[in-house]
């Protein structure tokens, strides 16, 4: 994989509204790496190179043997060589041919298997590494961390096209960083690709490239979250903003999820003095659960004592894709498209050949 990331970084553009194009690799910026301040390179499979970036020309710097440390220094990283150690503000650890997978080992992740080209990079006072994976290897790495293993094809099937969807929706949210997306819940968690089984990637390929569009051949928004507690919400409930594709569902599919019913003891007093200013009801019921680290905002308050227990439903935000009530359809025997037709309105199946892409919309979180 020879880096494109290399000259967009330094052009930090975006493509103008309503070009056309073909989305085969994203970046991803592995934040779980932010407090690493050393980290060993092992290869897994393939061989990997070395390449400093200075001034925008590209020298290879050595051949990866065995595990090779890169070290955090003071505006940029340090690798050792059997020439002696080198300092850039900018490295590339790529394979030298095609693809390949790297294992990447720190104190704070432990270790992490990832496929394609890491990028090491100071910029902007700070320090980022990010990953220049197919698109293909991404969503499947998303799936084994957003939904896990042992569920039905369908689910997996359905997934993938929803997170390839939710990926080039959101494509570029993280442009001014210098990669695409994070590795975080504020985009999709990526954890990397060493646990991703054949179920899951038999998922992926069954949907390969495709993704929900509008009826222009833009991905919609597809936001998805664990349990949507009976009835899921439209996008304008929650972010303010409204979106056809996103629209209320009733969903008993999840009834019977992990996390359909909750409940939380807290006490009166604190919840006294957490008064919501009316102006800013939405932000302050997303303040709300950060606070007391609630599952969702659906609930209902009783006091018992001197505490106030919440009695609620669901998980996360309840917009778009119930994950739960979609692992029960897949069960049941839902085919791909039921799943997907049951959460979103308007929408069409493209390939990613077919896409128009605009600016990135920062607005739909997770």
């Amino acid at each position: 994989m020879r880096s494109a990331l290399v000259f967009s970084f330094f052009a930090l553009q975006w493509p103008a509204a309503g070009m056309t194009q073909s989305r085969s690799t994203i970046t991803i910026g592995l934040l779980d790496f932010e407090d690493a301040q050393r980290i060993r390179c092992e290869v897994v499979s393939n061989t990997y190179e070395w390449i400093s970036l200075e001034h925008g020309q590209q020298r290879t710097v050595a051949t990866l043997e065995g595990i090779d440390e890169v070290v955090k220094t003071e505006q940029g990283y340090s690798i050792a060589t059997e020439s002696g150690e080198e300092h850039s503000a900018y490295y590339i650890l790529q394979p030298t041919s095609g693809n390949g997978t790297i294992r990447l080992i720190s104190e704070p992740t432990g270790y992490r298997q990832y496929s394609g080209a890491v990028h090491f990079y100071w910029h902007a006072n700070q320090w980022h590494i990010a990953l220049e994976s197919d698109l293909e290897d991404y969503v499947a790495g998303v799936l084994v961390a957003e939904v896990g293993k042992g569920h039905a094809m369908a689910l997996y099937t359905a997934h993938a096209v929803v997170s390839r969807t939710y990926a080039l929706n959101t494509f570029g949210r993280h442009r001014l960083e210098g990669f695409d997306v994070c590795d975080q819940v504020h985009c999709q968690v990526f954890d990397g690709v060493s646990t991703v089984n054949d179920s899951i990637r038999m998922g992926c390929t069954a949907s390969r490239s495709l993704v929900l569009t509008d009826r222009l051949g833009r991905p919609i928004p597809a936001a998805f979250h664990s349990n949507c507690g009976g009835l899921t919400r439209s996008s304008a409930a929650v972010w303010q903003e409204a979106s056809p594709h996103l629209r209320p569902v009733q969903d008993d599919a999840c009834a019977h999820g992990a996390h359909a019913q909750w409940e939380k003891q807290i006490i009166g007093d604190e919840w006294k003095t957490w008064q919501p200013d009316s102006a800013q009801r939405a932000a302050f019921s997303m303040q709300t659960r950060k606070r007391f680290q609630l599952p969702s905002d659906r609930y209902e308050i009783g006091p018992q004592g001197d505490t106030l227990i919440l009695s609620g439903r669901g998980f996360g935000h309840g917009v778009g894709m119930c994950q739960e009530g979609a692992m029960a359809r897949a069960k049941h025997g839902a085919s791909p498209w039921d799943i997907l037709s049951a959460y979103y309105q308007e929408i069409r199946l493209r390939s990613t050949t077919q896409l128009t892409i605009l600016e990135a919309r920062g607005v739909w979180g997770k």
